[in-house]
């Protein structure tokens, strides 16, 4: 039974490495964009958030803003306009006229986020319960039997030690 739960969850295993692995990429990547990455400031021309009317008619509020609409920003004397999902970019506000602080990347300014990993607390829980998951996996099944064998040369087989 103990050889069959130590393969047997190896998909487990192999799902916590995925998540180990696109954690450091996330938070690597977003650490190079906070580096090299330059700010400016973009305007809100349009906006609007279609889970605000749905709130709206239902009588509640929308717990989760998730707008959609049309920014313009200058860079290096050169106008630009993007227009999307603000979670795309980091934003889950966006109210017509506002100025917001955003960062540009130099070799393509089309590319602009507010370097905020949305989701980022419970990605960090996600992530500590998959490493503690393999720190355990990996103890339990593979290190604990290693580290605790007698040495062939030390004991009898029966656990006295040779006199």
């Amino acid at each position: 039974m103990f050889t069959l739960f130590r393969y047997g969850l190896l998909p487990v295993v192999l799902f916590c490495g995925i998540i180990v692995t696109a954690s450091i990429d996330a938070f690597s990547t977003n650490a190079y964009r906070q580096a090299n990455w330059l700010p400016t400031v973009v305007r809100v021309v349009e906006s609007q958030d279609f889970g605000d009317n749905v709130a709206r008619l239902r009588g509640m509020t929308n717990d989760f803003p998730d707008p959609h609409g049309t920014l313009k920003y200058v860079v290096d004397g050169k106008s630009y306009t993007w227009t999307g999902r603000g979670r795309d970019i980091g934003l889950t506000v966006m109210t017509p006229g506002d100025h917001i602080g955003l960062y540009y990347n130099p070799a393509d300014p089309n590319d602009i986020s507010t370097l905020v990993l949305l989701g980022a607390g419970s990605g960090s829980i996600i992530l500590a319960a998959a490493v503690a998951f393999l720190a355990f996996y990996a103890w339990f099944f593979w290190l604990r039997g290693l580290l605790h064998r007698p040495l062939s040369d030390d004991f009898d087989g029966t656990g006295n030690e040779r006199a």
